[in-house]
């Protein structure tokens, strides 16, 4: 039992590389003999062992990030569809559109048009106060911030349900391994958009920030959050309401900002140092976009 469980251990930090290196790289080609080295496995073993631990195959999870990548791009940015189509990785525009209409249901001109259509009902909404509640949007800070390697764990699903798997997980390899300090910081990784990516699929990061070596062991990975520009939003309250926030980001603050987004996750910093002790009315929270 042991020598399974210390096996099952090894196949998920190998396959956290992997993931990593998708993560970081799915601008490129990613062959299953590049990613079968990357986590140290023969290609004719690597590709069932990925499967079995992330539930789909490896190309359908490569094809899945890259198209929703790419319809994020066509939603909120105002990019060229051409231009979109070959940062990913498709051939020629045609190819691009059977992929995304497979996915989507709709060829990528007509997403666009169905999504900004979304944007009004969407503005009204963010602008409404829930009753007897006053929301304080607070205005945007713009940092430059530098790299930093964090600890984490990945769970999939609805952020609330994948953030409640991942961070228990996290902690406790982190108090375990006596890495907690008064300057560890607690940060949440959204990697995708619950308006696009199937609720099932939706890819959140627990992380702690750390000092000195660490190794990485089981679910728990190493990777690094990219420095740079950000727009910092303060969001008061509880977690729960996050969705308004960005609401707000996407609807009101970005159209009007100027900014172009970087082809990087945002990223959530947890501002209460134990959130369990804490009203969720009184809960602080700096959400990190990352822009050009």
């Amino acid at each position: 039992m042991a020598i399974r469980e210390e096996t099952v251990n090894d196949h998920r930090e190998r396959l956290n590389r992997v993931l990593v290196h998708i993560q970081e790289n799915i601008d490129t080609a990613l062959s299953l003999d590049t990613l079968a080295a990357v986590a140290s496995f023969s290609p004719f073993h690597f590709h069932r062992i990925f499967a079995a631990y992330v539930g789909e195959t490896l190309f359908d999870h490569v094809r899945r990030v890259r198209l929703d990548k790419a319809a994020s791009k066509i939603y909120y940015s105002g990019d060229p569809i051409t231009e979109i189509a070959l940062s990913a990785g498709y051939e020629t525009p045609a190819a691009f559109t059977k992929a995304f209409k497979q996915r989507f249901g709709v060829n990528p001109t007509a997403f666009k048009k169905i999504k900004r259509e979304e944007l009004p009902a969407r503005m009204n909404l963010i602008t409404q106060d829930p009753p007897g509640k006053k929301v304080k949007i607070v205005k945007s800070e713009i940092r430059t911030i530098p790299e930093q390697r964090v600890l984490f764990v990945r769970k999939t699903g609805a952020y609330a349900k994948a953030a409640a798997e991942a961070w228990p997980a996290i902690m406790k390899f982190a108090y375990s391994h006596r890495i907690m300090n008064k300057d560890t910081k607690a940060i949440g990784i959204s990697h995708d958009s619950p308006d696009i990516t199937p609720e099932e699929k939706i890819r959140y990061d627990a992380c702690i920030t750390f000092k000195g070596s660490v190794k990485p062991e089981g679910e728990v990975g190493i990777q690094t959050i990219a420095g740079g520009r950000y727009a910092v939003f303060l969001h008061k309250g509880p977690y729960s309401s996050f969705s308004r926030t960005y609401g707000y980001i996407m609807a009101e603050w970005y159209p009007k900002s100027g900014e172009k987004f970087r082809d990087l996750p945002c990223f959530e910093l947890y501002l209460n140092r134990d959130p369990r002790r804490t009203k969720p009315e009184n809960l602080k929270t700096e959400i990190y976009m990352p822009i050009e």
